[in-house]
């Protein structure tokens, strides 16, 4: 198959980021120049607590995953592959590692295990030491980075012409009979999957998509499984409305827990004030809602929920700007126009 061929396979079955963004993979396989990537990076590190769907598609189809880097690697002429796991799955590592010999442009890296190491700015750094922000693409960088899932998916895309509709579901927590990790048709409805795994052994008060720390609350399971659903959690008690808030005692635990050097007790103020301007010169766009700060504040400060809605604000107020910038340039061109 050609480039073109190969991307075109892998845009025709709808393989998108699997690991929670649903970024299309056809566009992220296809820079602007093909000579300046250096490194596809297959995002392993699966540091969500309770989530190990990743985990077990490493153990149970390691040749898939193999063969979608080498796929994703053979765009590129100056690439390399780099599957980048956390160290606390030496099963995995050691069947990948068995599985990558002899392959000249595939290896297996080791990661220290911590929380965000699969964000994609940290898992670039830790694999290069490039470092990128929220302007940037990881291109610009030199690499391109896939979840686990996604090169599977590329895989069966192209070497077996299957279109991306189906996904491995952690179905977890302490109030889930039988926690297992399924594949599932998207479609397929939360309240089926729980039902498979068992049911409930009482009325969760937590009912989360995704993982702890970046999922999104749920109010009902009649919701269906998507490209980017990843896990299940049903917990017996809602840790988050058990701890009121309390005030802010400036200890700085939140500015040592920001994996992306953010000074989060000076944000919140910020966001309490809707100071978007100030919100912006602390640099509070480069924040990716990991959650870090707000799991480490003793205060049980809300500052990942506060961050979320700053960030939409500046977000809408850009485009408003854009909009309202080119509907002058659009005004200006029409009078000189008429004028003519």
């Amino acid at each position: 198959m050609t480039k073109e061929e190969i991307r075109g396979a892998i845009k025709d079955a709808g393989v998108v980021g699997m690991g929670g963004a649903g970024f299309p993979t056809h566009v992220k396989m296809t820079p602007k120049d093909d000579s300046k990537i250096d490194y596809i990076i297959a995002n392993c590190a699966e540091c969500e607590p309770y989530l190990t769907s990743d985990y077990r598609m490493m153990l149970e189809e390691p040749e898939k995953l193999i063969t979608g880097l080498k796929v994703a690697v053979s765009l590129f002429p100056n690439a390399q592959g780099v599957i980048a796991v956390e160290d606390n799955k030496p099963d995995a590592i050691a069947l990948l590692q068995e599985k990558v010999k002899g392959e000249e442009k595939i290896s297996v890296m080791l990661l220290k295990t911590k929380y965000p190491q699969g964000s994609e700015r940290q898992l670039i750094y830790a694999v290069t030491g490039r470092k990128i922000n929220s302007s940037m693409l990881p291109a610009d960088a030199g690499c391109i980075v896939d979840n686990c899932d996604t090169l599977i998916a590329v895989y069966m895309a192209v070497c077996e012409n299957t279109p991306l509709i189906r996904r491995i579901v952690t179905v977890t927590g302490d109030a889930v009979k039988e926690a297992r990790n399924l594949n599932v048709k998207t479609g397929t409805l939360y309240s089926e999957l729980l039902e498979y795994a068992g049911g409930l052994t009482c009325e969760p008060e937590k009912v989360i998509s995704g993982g702890p720390m970046m999922g999104q609350a749920l109010v009902s399971l009649d919701v269906p499984v998507t490209k980017i659903s990843s896990a299940l959690l049903c917990m017996e008690k809602d840790m988050v409305a058990a701890n009121p808030t309390t005030a802010c005692i400036r200890c700085g635990r939140c500015v040592a827990a920001c994996p992306s050097r953010l000074v989060p007790q000076k944000m919140y103020i910020c966001a309490t004030h809707n100071d978007l301007d100030g919100f912006e010169k602390l640099n509070g766009m480069e924040c990716f809602e990991c959650g870090a700060c707000t799991y480490g504040c003793p205060a049980k400060i809300r500052l990942t929920q506060a961050f979320k809605q700053m960030r939409q604000a500046v977000g809408a107020r850009r485009r408003a700007e854009a909009a309202a910038a080119k509907a002058k340039q659009e005004a200006e061109a029409a009078k000189k126009a008429a004028e003519k």
